[in-house]
């Protein structure tokens, strides 16, 4: 998987550089955030501005990652998803476990 890891006002962000469709890929994003989470960060904002697809797995591995994160008092917030994403993490009501923002600069 190809990503990006720096740090934004504080907050651990990964920019994810592909579409998360195959399980390959899912297994590295979990790898990644487990990493960022077992590296003390209990803020992680996810950037999906070129990501145009994300299969079931890597929601999977997103939502474990949650809930690991939730249980060590932190949280997860999703940033630039395209449409077909946004649309997709409303209908399956991720809304309600990530802050989605249009941008980075709009978390402000």
């Amino acid at each position: 998987m190809k990503y990006e890891s720096s740090e934004y006002k504080g907050k651990a962000l990964l920019k994810i550089k592909e579409n998360l469709v195959t399980d390959p890929a899912a297994r590295e994003f979990k790898e990644v955030l487990t990493n960022l989470i077992d590296d003390g960060k209990k803020e992680i904002i996810i950037d999906f501005s070129d990501v145009a697809f994300i299969g079931s797995s890597g929601i999977g591995k997103l939502l474990l990652a949650y809930k690991r994160l939730d249980d060590l008092g932190g949280k997860i917030f999703i940033v630039s998803l395209n449409k077909d994403i946004k649309e997709l993490f409303i209908t399956f009501r991720l809304n309600e476990f990530f802050p989605i923002y249009d941008t980075l600069e709009s978390m402000e």
